[in-house]
């Protein structure tokens, strides 16, 4: 088959189990029918499976996220610094 912009010939490649006619010249692809939505689907297979093992990964990074690594075992406030009459009022604790 001849190429339509520039008339040399196609060459035929393998893709994932589509196949493809390549440009050698002027580095064209095209594609038959019903090879698009072949490419297509291949893509969305690859996307689900991509997205599952994505999903456990951001499920590790959210619990990571989410717990309380910055808080230590002690009070902010436990060495803060009381006013003149903050030890007045520590009798009443």
């Amino acid at each position: 088959m001849n190429c339509p912009r520039c008339e040399n010939e196609l060459a035929e490649a393998t893709k994932q189990g589509v196949v493809i006619d390549p440009c050698p010249s002027c580095g064209g692809i095209w594609l038959d029918k019903g090879e698009l939505g072949k490419i297509i689907s291949q893509m969305k297979k690859t996307e689900a499976s991509l997205e599952g093992e994505f999903r456990s990964a951001r499920m590790e990074l959210k619990d990571y996220h989410d717990r309380d690594y910055d808080k230590g075992p002690y009070d902010k406030n436990q060495y803060k610094r009381k006013s003149r009459f903050g030890n007045l009022f520590d009798i009443f604790d």
